[in-house]
């Protein structure tokens, strides 16, 4: 993304020659605002950047080793396990529900980037892992001993213990790789399903700290693994049991009226105080989000999720700090900004918009400015500061207002690398620009220079003075349809010539402005001309080539038409579309406004009559000699400006092919195709080597 900082200190120095700054002397309303967070400045390159900070921390903190436990060293035949042996400790656990979201962030990450580390990380540790489970299971058997990471995965007996973990395996076993994964697989997926406790209905639970207790942290410990299992097999138990649950612990704990969900619910309560606890909510809208990205279209139960998701989603970017974090107590501004969280929404949000799921207008910059406050905690060692440690469940605020915050604290890392990973894919998709200085999501590439811009309904329109280069001058085109047709790109079959002409240019940018349609007057009357000529300056070039729509109604229809001639003639006509009034004036009127306000900004104006019109008697075209090219040559001669007979010059080299050959150069009696452009191209830099009193013969091929 490029975006132009406007230099508001050259603006405050206008001012001061007169010795104050005011409302007077200054754009206020362009002074830099003074943020805290990075506003308005992402590149993918810099997201790579943090993301490759945390990687590296993360590569060289977890190690995948089988040690000696008596004398710390390096075992490599696992046959030799005995009593002793365990897994290398390093700062994270392998098989942890935060590694498993770490993992799949890795795997959104190789796939964002492009980049293969991300997915040697996840393919080396569970290779490592399938490949020491059996003997795992052996030293269990012998010695009744076994290492707590390898029991987590092996023996599972909650739900932190086997979903997420589970739902990354299934993702990387979409790689079907050359070690064994879908054992350990199918052993998480058989607790999940069919040992982990439930409420009468079916809802996972837990036994504390109050007997049949929901924790929304349970919705992401085990339904994002479910519906993958439902991709991995195709078997739409798991979709329906998917969804089931999540409609389960949303009628208890989502509260409408806020958009959040509650932390926790206790069946023997019959009120709740409700803790809307940041990371816990992230849980609960990543199931959602990871849910939808793999359950079937025909699903009866994806309208319902979607509309869930987008209202989650709503009450939570309500509530987005000005700093772009969200509260550890999303509705409490007192508690702390937590990172973990944040992460998390960003992801959520990001992939939402990327999905088609959320509007980019409306949710784009949450996401981006959610990724600009998580990239601030992410410190030089690719450590990610600012996460809650692992939270059980309170009723009672003090008990999430204090809880620590660490840097190993597991939890931030996954959403760290997903958000980032799927903040690389929102600006390949997007494009993000300051527009009168808030961030604004756009589908297509704004380079308007303007720090407030607005957007053209219209393709392929060139923003005004945006090629330039340096010092060297702009060659501006204007006029219609035979200059540019639709978006200069061969709509249609049709082309103007304005497309082909930079390639007869050299050491200077050319920029097609003119529009199909467009006359003398209409060109200025809808503001066409303003655009242009607030970016002309001194030294560029203007190529005006009118005359093929000036004729008709004047105030009806298209009401396009100017008067004839080149003299001061004005009629006041009532427009029949408006009901408004206006003063039409004469051709030459509108070619004299165009000269002559480019003159007094130093740019060097060139009339042009209008290209010639497929229309032949005896082997000769038409010419327009007794009006539009006669009368462009009066005004061209009373500015003393160049002027270019287009309609003489094209007609002698289109002649020059033969009346058969002329006309299929035509789409019809004034359009050219391509071959047709590239002739007219030749014939205006034929006419503008041919001009004497300018040196735009310089920047000619």
């Amino acid at each position: 993304m490029r975006i132009k900082n406007f230099l508001v200190a050259a603006l405050l120095s206008c001012g001061s020659a007169f010795g104050q700054v005011n409302d007077f002397t200054t754009p206020l309303h362009l002074l830099q605002s003074q943020y805290e967070t990075p506003y308005g400045a992402l590149t993918t390159e810099k997201i790579k950047e943090d993301l490759d900070r945390v990687f590296h921390f993360l590569d060289a903190s977890t190690p995948a080793k089988v040690i000696d436990g008596k004398t710390g060293k390096e075992l490599k035949d696992l046959s030799k396990m005995d009593e002793n042996t365990r897994l290398q400790q390093g700062s994270f656990r392998l098989a942890s529900y935060e590694w498993g979201v770490t993992y799949s962030g890795m795997l959104e990450a190789a796939k964002a980037t492009g980049d293969e580390k991300y997915f040697k990380y996840v393919q080396d540790r569970f290779k490592f892992l399938a490949e020491a489970k059996p003997h795992f299971i052996k030293q269990l058997d012998q010695y009744g001993v076994i290492d707590p990471q390898m029991r987590q995965m092996l023996k599972p007996h909650a739900l932190d213990d086997a979903g997420a973990m589970c739902a990354a395996m299934i993702k990387f076993e979409q790689n079907k790789p050359n070690f064994d994964l879908r054992s350990v697989i199918d052993n998480y997926m058989n607790y999940i399903m069919y040992k982990e406790y439930r409420l009468a209905d079916g809802t996972f639970a837990r036994k504390r700290p109050q007997l049949n207790t929901l924790w929304l942290d349970d919705m992401y410990m085990a339904v994002p693994a479910i519906a993958q299992m439902g991709r991995l097999t195709g078997d739409m138990k798991y979709f329906n049991e998917a969804t089931r649950q999540i409609k389960q612990f949303t009628q208890r704990m989502f509260v409408p009226e806020k958009g959040l969900y509650m932390h926790g619910w206790v069946e023997s309560s019959d009120q709740h105080p409700a803790f809307f606890w940041g990371r816990a909510n992230g849980w609960a809208l990543l199931t959602m989000a990871e849910v939808l990205d793999v359950l079937p279209l025909s699903h009866p139960d994806r309208p319902w999720l979607l509309q869930q998701f987008k209202a989650h989603v709503m009450g939570l970017s309500k509530l987005q700090s000005k700093e772009g974090f969200w509260h550890q107590l999303l509705d409490r501004n007192d508690s702390y900004l937590e990172t973990s969280a944040t992460a998390i929404y960003t992801y959520c949000i990001a992939k939402g918009v990327n999905q088609g799921w959320l509007d980019p207008i409306a949710f784009g910059p949450v996401a981006y400015h959610g990724w600009s406050a998580v990239s601030t905690k992410i410190n030089a060692q690719g450590q990610v500061e600012g996460t809650c440690v692992g939270t059980g469940m309170g009723f009672d605020p003090a008990f999430y207002y204090y809880r620590p915050v660490n840097v190993y604290a597991a939890h931030g890392y996954g959403p760290v690398i997903s958000a980032g990973a799927e903040m690389i894919r929102l600006l390949k998709q997007f494009h993000p620009r300051l527009n009168d200085s808030a961030v604004q999501f756009y589908k297509e590439e704004q380079t308007y220079p303007s720090p407030i811009f607005s957007v053209s309904s219209r393709k392929g329109d060139v923003p005004a003075g945006s090629s330039r280069k340096g010092n060297q001058p702009v060659v501006f085109l204007i006029g219609d349809s035979t200059v540019k047709n639709g978006t200069g790109e061969g709509d249609n079959g049709q082309w103007g010539w304005g497309s082909f002409f930079d390639q007869f240019v050299k050491t200077a940018t050319v920029e097609n402005h003119a529009l199909g349609g467009r006359s003398s007057r209409t060109f200025i009357t809808e503001g066409l001309w303003e655009k242009v000529y607030n970016e002309i300056k001194k030294g560029d070039y203007l190529l005006i080539q009118f005359g093929h729509n000036d004729g008709g109604p004047l105030n009806t229809g298209r009401a396009r038409a100017s008067l004839r001639g080149i003299g001061e003639e004005v009629e006041s006509v009532v427009m029949a579309g408006t009901g408004g009034e206006e003063k039409v004036y004469t051709f030459g009127h509108y070619l004299r406004t165009y000269i002559r306000q480019a003159k007094a900004k130093g740019a060097n104006p060139i009339v042009l009559s209008p290209t010639p019109r497929n229309v032949w008697k005896d082997g000769k075209m038409e010419r327009m000699s007794e009006t539009y090219a006669l009368w462009a040559r009066q005004v061209a001669e009373q500015e003393k400006v160049p002027f270019v007979d287009l309609n003489d010059i094209a007609a002698k080299k289109t002649e020059a092919l033969g009346e058969t050959k002329g006309k299929s150069l035509f789409f019809d009696a004034a359009h050219t195709n391509k071959e047709g452009a590239i002739l007219n191209a030749e014939a205006v830099t034929e006419g503008l080597r041919a001009l004497k009193g300018t040196d735009i013969q310089k920047y000619l091929k």
